[in-house]
Order: C-alpha cells, then structure tokens, then sequence
C-alpha cells in the first residue's frame, strides 16, 4: 500500500515539475492544430497532448525510482 501511495505522489510530483519546466514554445510544437489558420483560437489551446506526456515522464521516472530504490 505504501508502494502505491508512493507510486502515484512522485508520479504527480514529477509530472506538475516536467510540466513546470516545459517551454510554451514545445507546447505549440507538440500540438498540430497551431499550425493551422483556419481554425478558432479556442481550440490551438489544447493542452492535453502536452500535459499527458509531461504525466507519461512523470511515471517513468517514479517507477525508476521506486524500481531502483525501494
């Protein structure tokens, strides 16, 4: 249970810390609807691309962790 509780705090801690870190200007790259014209501005904001992979990171390096150290 500890593991778990472990697991899942280091994974929110690396992924807010990634996503923390991350330029906007890679966000804009990571998301293909910027590059077009045509479409609202409401929707070039979709950040869940970019947030999905700042959490991915984030649970790589805590199972490292966890694998590694405990």
């Amino acid at each position: 249970m500890e593991t778990l509780f472990t697991l899942i705090l280091l994974t929110a801690i690396y992924g807010l810390a990634f996503l923390s870190i991350m330029p906007e200007r890679y966000i804009k790259k990571l998301n293909p609807s910027f590059r077009h014209r045509h479409l609202p501005e409401y929707k070039k904001f979709a950040l869940g691309g970019s947030i999905f992979l700042c959490f991915l990171f984030g649970y790589i390096c805590a199972s490292a962790m966890l694998y590694f150290f405990i």
